[in-house]
């Protein structure tokens, strides 16, 4: 089961890692760099051998795939497990470690859509509690007196 959520983990993050995007919204980075820009590791996933073989056969060792965030942008890197557990230092200042994205600041000053008008299949809002009904000045009318019971021994 373990090996299932990971091997998903690694596949989402490589269909991330090779979905198109623009250069403004996608940018290469150093994990140190963005260590130093105040990002903040949020997780870091470690993808046994067996699991990234699935998605390329050029994996050769254990991977680790490390997620930063700083406040809309979010960062994935992806290290070697031997890199990450010994801080290989070369290995975290490549320039082309991590991916960057960012959301745009169009879509951030915009403003939230309007509220979806109401369709015909809709129920219209309940109606205002009604005011109690004034006293009449007029008496109730007199109920029906009861009928009789049926004699006995007769069919109703």
């Amino acid at each position: 089961m373990r090996s299932i959520r990971l091997g998903l983990a690694f596949a989402t993050t490589a269909a991330l890692l090779s979905a198109p995007a623009s250069a403004d919204e996608r940018l290469q980075s150093s994990f140190t760099a963005l260590v130093g820009k105040g990002f903040e590791v949020k997780s870091v996933t470690l993808i046994p051998l067996e699991v990234a073989k699935r998605v390329t056969e050029k994996v050769r060792t254990d991977n680790v795939i490390v997620t930063l965030q700083k406040q809309d942008s979010v960062a994935v890197c992806y290290v070697a497990f031997a890199n990450w557990a010994f801080m290989n230092k070369a290995s975290l200042d490549s320039s082309t470690l991590c991916e960057v994205r960012s959301s745009s600041t169009e879509e951030s000053a915009a403003p939230p859509p309007p509220p979806p008008a109401p369709t015909a299949e809709a129920p219209p809002p309940a109606a205002p509690p009604a005011e109690p009904a004034a006293p009449s000045s007029e008496p109730a009318p007199a109920a029906a007196p009861p009928s009789p019971p049926p004699a006995s021994g007769t069919n109703p």
